[in-house]
């Protein structure tokens, strides 16, 4: 038997109050950090699909008309040689990409394997996605089961979890034929079910369809088409909307130094001065913590307190922290207000690590994390107008 693990516990209060980076995708509605299968009929096309989202991936272009977060990217093509690889690649692209590296071979899950893929993210600190083609020339275990499968892939899942990273692992669908897609994945539902994302390729006639689900993101069914050597996306792509909650809530703030009421007052008074903006009062704080470094390092202190049954937040904001200079960062549907002047501040606040909070015995400030660089927020803003 294995060491035992010490159990460890957080509470609802922490969770609820704990700075949480927001999930990002690498692929948006599609790939993010953790594992996914791929899975398709054998000679689909299932190896070209996942060789041109590489090189997406690490040249920092859309994907079937998806934003992508651009980074490094490994693929393992443990069923090719160099020739092949090279001749799909002169099919795809004439520009190759020093983000995408490719190896032959790897060590088996167990056998190390994860290893291999700790070694990738010290060689290549931008690592966003490993590739795996195919998941059985890695696999250990010849056990059948349930348990044995869900075993197997929790490992690897471990790995993606601690490196922020997604692993992609190329499968193949069983012959039998089922009107649930994800019942169509080689093996037993421990690899579904252990799995952050699923992508299953089915053929549509002289097209194909390839189904997403997930624990991350939003199912869609997406109609694709064989042009050459690409996969063709034949459907509309949904317009994606930009993460402008940190840039709002600054610029909120520039008239403002300091405040608080409720999630439905605030609410109200963002949805007053951005009227085309959607701001959500249940989960306006999540929304807080999940921006914490942006907001932070834009100048912004914030919090929370509970008095007589009733929470409110309290936010203030102090130019001199502020990494942007100060600058309104968000202009489109903006419903001018005039500034008030800092002596209309509360003056029953408190200060916490140099921020104002309100003097209420249960305050609670958000503890703070790493803070982003100021240009690179700029340049953000700038992009978004």
């Amino acid at each position: 038997m294995g060491e035992r693990k010490k159990l460890e516990l957080i509470s609802s209060v922490e969770i609820m109050n704990m700075p949480m980076k927001k999930q990002g995708f690498i692929v948006a509605g599609m790939i993010y950090p953790g594992i996914h299968i791929l899975s398709g009929d054998p000679k689909i096309g299932k190896s070209w699909m996942m060789l041109d989202m590489c090189l997406a991936v690490a040249k920092g272009e859309d994907f079937f008309g998806r934003k992508i977060e651009q980074g490094q990217v490994v693929y393992m093509a443990l069923e090719d040689t160099f020739v092949s690889l090279q001749s799909r690649m002169y099919e795809l692209t004439d520009e190759p990409s020093e983000n995408l590296f490719f190896t032959l071979l790897a060590n088996s899950i167990g056998s190390g394997l994860e290893e291999d893929l700790r070694e990738c993210k010290k060689m290549f600190p931008d690592l966003k996605m490993v590739v795996i083609d195919t998941l059985q020339k890695i696999r250990n275990n010849i056990d059948t089961k349930y348990g044995a499968d869900y075993q197997e892939l929790s490992i690897l899942k471990s790995i993606a979890d601690q490196l922020g990273i997604a692993i992609i692992l190329v499968h193949h669908n069983r012959k039998a034929r089922d009107s649930n897609p994800n019942n169509l994945i080689s093996g037993t539902n421990g690899i579904a079910g252990c799995a952050d994302g699923l992508l299953v390729f089915t053929p549509n006639g002289e097209n194909a369809m390839l189904h997403i689900s997930g624990r991350g993101a939003p199912s869609l069914e997406l109609n694709l088409k064989r042009k050459n050597a690409k996969w063709i996306l034949l459907d509309n792509v949904p317009e994606s909307e930009p993460d402008i909650f940190s840039f709002t809530i600054h610029d909120f703030m520039l008239e403002k130094n300091s405040m608080s009421g409720n999630a439905s007052e605030i609410c109200s008074m963002l949805k007053e001065k951005f009227q085309l903006q959607e701001f959500n009062c249940n989960w306006l704080y999540r929304d807080f913590l999940q921006h914490d470094d942006e907001i932070r390092s834009l100048g912004i202190d914030y919090g929370k307190t509970k008095s007589n049954g009733t929470r409110k937040i309290f936010i203030s904001y102090a130019v001199d922290r502020d990494s942007s200079g100060g600058k309104i960062l968000f202009t489109e549907n903006v419903v001018p207000a005039a500034p008030e002047s800092s002596s209309n501040a509360d003056d029953n606040l408190i200060e916490v690590d140099g921020a104002e909070f309100p003097r209420e015995e249960n305050a609670v400030p958000a503890v703070p994390v790493k803070q982003m660089q100021g240009d690179a927020l700029i340049a953000m803003a700038a992009g978004m107008m």
